[in-house]
């Protein structure tokens, strides 16, 4: 047999024997098993350990998901609520506490908080074993939106129910679906006064677009509907250069012309047209 045809192996006399190829040669006594046979046993130890456990599960799974899915039994608020009702919250995650803590419905439990006017969002989150974290961001009134509405920051409108308190924010009407413009305008002429002093409680947008502003001194404004920035700023100056010592005496002002103003004083007598 030629060498390319043969494997050579020592004999245990320390000889040389010839091993035909494909042969496999047994580990004597006392020799380790080969490595693929070890993972081999591994492999199926793992095996009957893992259907061991899911057959311990499967006849105990009622005793398991009792013990790891208690019923809710803490509720805890992230932060102090301003006008949100603490028990009326309270009162509604109520209605959904029997259920076990991975039963629970927490997206029906965020649509049940966040029907409250006075809840812009809120965060539902399950700390084990019994325990509901509630994090709620309330919305934050700017103005009024007509009589029985209020606006938030990014001039979306809400209609909770209304306290005293609210009649102190400036108040603004308009067309329906016009709210973000109105404030956004609000904003833009609070701005331009404020070098005044003069403070905005009323600011309206007619249906043909007119804007109307009353101030906190009972002042009313007549802007109209083109060049608006324009004419609050003349009428800034103006009062600026002359009409601050009389304000008093004012009731009405017209910016609607082109190259002045006119003003009315509270005896309902028009005092004129002040030229540009």
């Amino acid at each position: 047999m030629s060498t390319a045809a043969q494997h050579k192996s020592f004999s245990a006399h320390g000889g040389m024997r010839d091993i035909p190829r494909g042969a496999v040669r047994l580990p004597k006594e006392g020799e380790k098993a080969p490595k693929v046979e070890r993972k081999s046993r591994a492999g199926v130890l793992f095996l009957v350990l893992v259907m061991c456990c899911a057959l311990f599960l499967m006849q105990n799974r009622q005793q398991i998901l009792a013990y790891v899915s208690k019923p809710v039994r803490v509720v805890k608020m992230a932060k102090p609520l301003s006008r949100a009702n603490e028990n009326n919250i309270r009162a509604a995650l109520a209605a959904h506490m029997n259920a076990g803590f991975f039963a629970l419905d927490v997206q029906a439990i965020k649509s049940t908080l966040e029907a409250d006017p006075w809840i812009e969002k809120a965060v539902i989150t399950r700390v084990w074993p019994d325990t509901l974290s509630v994090a709620i961001t309330e919305e934050v009134a700017i103005a009024r939106w007509g009589h029985d509405a209020l606006l938030n920051q990014y001039g979306e409108s809400f209609a909770p129910e209304l306290r005293d308190e609210d009649n102190t924010l400036p108040l603004l009407a308009g067309p329906q679906g016009m709210e973000r413009k109105v404030m956004e305008q609000y904003q833009a002429f609070s701005q331009m006064l404020s070098e005044t002093g003069l403070r905005i409680r009323e600011i309206a947008l007619s249906e043909r677009g007119s804007w109307t502003l009353r101030l906190d001194n009972e002042v009313q404004i007549n802007i109209g509907r083109s060049q608006v920035q324009e004419r609050v700023q003349r009428f800034v100056t103006f009062y600026r250069e002359y009409l601050h010592t009389r304000i008093a005496q004012v009731a009405t002002v017209d910016l609607r012309y082109n190259n002045g103003i006119s003003i009315r004083n509270r005896t309902d007598m028009p005092v004129g047209v002040a030229s540009k």
